[in-house]
């Protein structure tokens, strides 16, 4: 066994150990799921903020005390003529004190999925494979589920755009309190001490921190919120398109359509694809490209199919709860073209339904 399997053992049985733990203590909570969410949210993300603070003060303060352990060599970066400091010691215990903030994060985070789990009857014991996944997304190593069934949200970007916006998006919190050092240099001058520039990391690490337990959580609760819903509605679409061949071969394309959207294929989005293709008895792709003219083909479909089309676009749209500007103009678009029946009005109110745990069905009372 690899040390990553090793770890990915350890953060399981930790994870079964919260459900077990909280599923007795929610056994009896039937409604109000949203709010205890809401309270788990909010323990974990001030938890993961104040571990944010703790990292930079632990960082700095010991520097502050025991100046000579830290001492190095001076470097002046080109262009900006921003002067740092580095030391062996400095990023040896630097290197201990991040790896120390990821186990606390990651521990905290695990634990909260696991509150979740349990909220919603979770059992882990009858759902390995279920269990698997969702400490995958506690331990945030679900951004490249796609691959699971083909379907790239990305295949559009070139790859070195999506290399770069990768090493932004892992380096953040560093590049933002570079920058913000820098700012504060410049605004304040010579008031800007040591301390100050150096305290400053403080509300930033704290964001970022937050920022990243609470898409951990959101995914959580998304998935939780649409397992249910994705095997009821299932059910509507195989009893009604189930002989329908063309149905069944626009169905890739629309998962395709509906990542590319997106930009974006979170866990509920996979169970959503993956449900649906193994239903209506569709072969898993390595690599799907969607057709060049796969709006084309909806548009020209009989009344009927293309509301099965357009219903099935607009639940990808709204799965992961969340719904922005972009895929609102995606979906008036839709709505002029006669593919989805819906106004942006009536779409809003379902993702509040949904966020509330209504589901969505309204719209499969035809």
């Amino acid at each position: 066994m690899n040390i990553k399997d090793f770890t990915d053992k350890i953060a399981e049985k930790y994870f079964v150990k919260q459900v077990n733990i909280y599923g007795e203590k929610y056994k009896d909570l039937n409604t109000d799921i949203e709010n205890a969410v809401k309270k788990i949210r909010r323990k974990t993300l001030c938890i993961a903020g104040l571990y944010g603070a703790l990292g930079v003060l632990f960082l700095y303060i010991p520097q502050y005390i025991f100046p000579e352990y830290f001492t190095g060599s001076e470097y002046t970066l080109p262009f900006i003529k921003y002067k740092i400091k580095l030391s062996v010691f400095e990023i040896l215990y630097g290197f201990i004190l991040v790896a120390a903030e990821i186990i606390l994060l990651m521990k905290g985070d695990i634990k909260a999925t696991g509150k979740i789990a349990a909220l919603y009857k979770f059992n882990p014991d009858e759902k390995k494979e279920e269990t698997e996944k969702l400490v995958k997304t506690a331990l945030n190593k679900d951004q490249k589920i796609y691959t699971e069934i083909g379907i790239n949200p990305y295949q559009n970007f070139s790859k070195i755009g999506l290399l770069l916006i990768r090493i932004l998006f892992l380096a953040k919190a560093f590049l933002s309190n570079f920058i913000f050092k820098i700012i504060i240099k410049r605004v304040i001058g010579r008031l800007a001490i040591r301390e100050v520039v150096d305290m400053a990391g403080i509300p930033i690490y704290a964001f970022w921190n937050a920022y990243a337990s609470a898409q951990i959580i959101r995914r959580t609760d998304m998935r939780m919120k649409a397992s249910k819903m994705i095997y009821k509605t299932a059910e509507y679409f195989k009893k009604k398109y189930q002989n329908n061949e063309t149905f069944k071969k626009l169905l890739y394309d629309t998962f395709e359509y509906i990542a590319l959207t997106k930009k974006s294929f979170y866990p509920s989005d996979l169970i959503f694809a993956k449900h649906f293709l193994t239903n209506f008895e569709i072969p898993i792709k390595k690599e799907h490209k969607l057709s060049e003219n796969y709006l084309e083909k909806v548009k020209s479909l009989p009344d009927d199919l293309k509301l099965g089309i357009g219903q099935l676009l607009v639940l990808g749209f709204l799965l992961d709860g969340k719904i922005g500007a972009f895929e609102i103009k995606i979906m008036k678009k839709l709505k002029e073209e006669n593919i989805i029946p819906y106004t942006s009005k009536e779409i809003k109110n379902r993702i509040k339904n949904y966020k509330l745990g209504k589901g969505f069905d309204e719209m499969f009372t035809n």
